[in-house]
């Protein structure tokens, strides 16, 4: 049946199948981020621009932006990018790209004048390393997937340009970054962290020089959350199965 599927979606057919779903299905965030982007949009002046990257075609964090924002929507997978071509308009610009720090640039080409409101970055993998490459591009708002699974360690994955979490370690649990490893990194370009999602995913950061209230910020150590399942229940614990996996230590 997957085999099927997969056929499928590499043929016209798929683009009709997606029409059809869009009446009955809305594209939006998997959880609560797009409620928490519409409480950071009224709070702060955002220019109407974003970057997402590994995003999902039917799930993804800037979704509800997408009909009135300019946006660039990046993924290696090509029924993403299908997906997204059939749900929207000239607005969004749609790249099928495996990512990597040699083809980053690509970023930087597509914003040009124009000022960054949201970076959205979900890779599961490099994320990091990628962070640290566009954070030059000033984005308002920061939106970052962390590695709960990492704790309170700074620790990141070492850059691989063929990362995949599927063949890194057979419980999937080695990706990413820590919430400590990327508040270091982004503090250090005067970020900071706002607001972390119920289920203990994503976190967001804001420009410092937008910041009206200093109660806004949190404390990363304070406020981490491990992730869960919507549903409310816990994934399990995998630290001692990838403990003795490769780390960069950001702290050093």
């Amino acid at each position: 049946m997957d085999t099927l599927k997969n056929i499928i979606k590499k043929t016209p057919v798929a683009n009709i199948f997606i029409f059809l779903k869009s009446f009955f299905v809305k594209a939006s965030a998997q959880n609560d981020e797009q409620e928490i982007i519409n409480e950071i949009i009224k709070t702060y002046d955002l220019p109407k621009t974003f970057i997402e990257f590994g995003f999902s075609g039917w799930e993804f964090n800037c979704a509800n932006l997408a009909k009135t924002w300019t946006g660039l929507l990046l993924d290696g997978d090509p029924y993403n990018i299908k997906i997204a071509r059939v749900l929207w308009g000239s607005n969004i610009t749609l790249s099928n790209t495996w990512l990597t720090l040699e083809n980053i640039h690509l970023f930087e080409e597509w914003l040009g004048k124009k000022k960054l409101g949201i970076l959205s970055v979900d890779v599961d993998g490099n994320d990091f390393w990628f962070i640290e490459s566009l954070i030059k591009l000033k984005p308002a708002l920061l939106i970052a997937e962390y590695n709960s699974q990492f704790g309170l360690k700074p620790i990141t994955v070492p850059y691989d340009p063929f990362f995949d979490r599927t063949l890194k370690h057979e419980s999937r649990a080695y990706f990413g970054a820590s919430l400590s490893a990327i508040n270091n990194l982004v503090s250090r370009n005067e970020y900071s962290l706002i607001r972390i999602n119920k289920t203990g995913v994503n976190a967001f950061f804001i420009r410092n020089d937008l910041i009206k209230n200093a109660n806004a910020v949190i404390n990363p150590i304070d406020s981490f959350r491990k992730k869960t399942f919507p549903d409310g229940s816990a994934v399990p614990e995998q630290w001692e199965f990838i403990k003795d996996m490769e780390y960069v230590d950001v702290s050093r």
